[in-house]
């Protein structure tokens, strides 16, 4: 019994291909089916993001468990495994519970400290709950990781002042404004600059949000206050109106996106469509009726909402994940996320404890099966010699011989359960299983 994580993040893979093997919302009953019906995966948990694509997985043996996560990911991207095994990393046991635990807490996200993570991983484990694809193992590690990314905000400060994507975004637009040189979107790389410089190169300016979902909310009051105008953009009417009323916008019909790009500075694109809602054709098209004034497109959605092809339109700037992250400071430092590390360090060794306690159960409830069936054999051998008991006789026989039973398994059983976290002690439960011929 063990975990395994298989993933591709930012860090390992380019959005091209993260955007392939990612798991839209609609398609995630599919997915998950997909896995546990795998000879080698007993409980599966997915988590897609615009960062991340990891399959978390409770598997009887790692290489089995391995094989079937590789073909999992060929098959659902349609890719050889060979295509994309190097932009791969895998975890097992302490570690893959080590690993989830630091993205629940924002330690391996581009934006380190971000909150939306925590949300997303709840999410994951959620949905997986919804489709029957967790069990005990998954759903203790899922529980426990949102506790430590809790644990993680509460006592440490890795949260104080976080940003998120839609704040590296927007960064990474307003030093496009503030250098257009920099148009082709190879600004110079650097942390946050804070509200004063964003302020400044959005004032006055068109923001064009296309999506209402969470993310194109955030976008959208993020900017409420410092843009010139802001339109918002949905397929559902009623919900992007919604958010037009609550950050003082205008609506934008969806299918006149066309009309949104003449009038815009900067687009904000998140809406999970499975294919590009802003084509090169329409940029193309829009700029040459706004020929002077440069566009900035800032797509934040895996897959992308945003046709790569339109970074060719002169005066276009398009800023894709991988754009944003080669502006964006990503390195882990300071004294908090230190803190932060060593809370995710002491809750995996904490975890790994308690699967090694769960791995012997089996053991223990078959030694105990096993004196059960010795105990009534007994009791049957014996019964002819019983028979001027009465029924309340027979009982207390019962029980007592019940109770030296368990009373022999009781030690043996707690031990076992004791040295199962010490180095070596699966061999214990090898070997009772070997004395008394007990099944695997």
């Amino acid at each position: 019994m063990s975990v395994l994580v298989l993933g591709l993040n930012y860090r390992t893979a380019p959005i091209g291909m993260l955007e392939r093997v990612a798991v839209p919302a609609e398609h995630l009953p599919k997915a998950l089916a997909s896995l546990i019906n795998r000879d080698h995966v007993l409980e599966a948990v997915v988590l897609s993001t615009c960062n991340r694509v990891e399959v978390y997985a409770h598997v009887p043996r790692y290489h089995g468990g391995m094989a079937d996560l590789r073909n999992f990911f060929a098959e659902w991207a349609g890719m050889a495994p060979e295509d994309f095994c190097d932009h791969t990393y895998d975890y097992y046991d302490e570690r893959a519970a080590e690993h989830l635990f630091a993205v629940a807490s924002g330690l391996d996200s581009m934006v380190v400290g971000e909150r939306q993570i925590h949300l997303q991983v709840k999410a994951a484990f959620r949905d997986a709950e919804a489709q029957a694809s967790t069990g005990r193992v998954l759903s203790s590690l899922f529980r426990q990781a949102l506790q430590v990314g809790k644990r993680t905000r509460v006592e440490t400060g890795i949260a104080d002042g976080a940003a998120s994507m839609v704040d590296v975004g927007l960064d990474a637009a307003a030093r496009v404004f503030a250098d257009p040189g920099h148009a082709d979107g190879h600004a110079d790389r650097g942390p946050s600059q804070g509200l004063g410089p964003r302020r400044a190169a959005l004032a006055g300016r068109t923001v064009l949000v296309v999506g209402a979902g969470k993310m194109g909310g955030m976008a959208a009051a993020r900017v409420a206050g410092d843009a010139g105008r802001i339109l918002i953009a949905n397929r559902s009417a009623e919900k992007g109106e919604r958010l037009a009323l609550r950050v003082d916008g205008d609506v934008l019909d969806f299918g006149d996106l066309h009309a949104g790009l003449r009038a815009a500075d900067l687009v904000l694109c998140s809406t999970g469509s499975p294919v590009p809602v802003i084509d090169q054709d329409a940029v193309a098209d829009a700029m040459k009726q706004r020929p002077d004034r440069p566009l900035v497109l800032v797509d934040l959605a895996v897959p992308r909402d945003i046709d790569p092809g339109c970074s060719f339109v002169p005066g276009v700037t398009v800023l894709d994940i991988d754009a944003v992250r080669e502006l964006t400071d990503v390195t882990e430092t300071g004294t908090e996320v230190a803190k932060a590390r060593a809370v995710v360090v002491d809750e995996a060794r904490r975890f790994a404890a308690w699967t090694r306690a769960v791995r012997v159960e089996p053991t223990i409830a078959a030694l105990r099966t096993h004196a059960e069936v010795v105990r009534q054999a007994e009791l049957q051998r014996v019964a002819g010699r019983l028979g001027d008991l009465d029924e309340r006789q027979r009982a207390a026989v019962e029980a007592l011989t019940t109770r030296i039973v368990n009373s022999l398994l009781h030690e043996p059983s707690v031990r076992l359960k004791a040295v199962a976290d010490a180095r070596g002690g699966d061999l214990y439960a090898a070997t009772l299983r070997e004395l008394f011929d007990l099944p695997e």
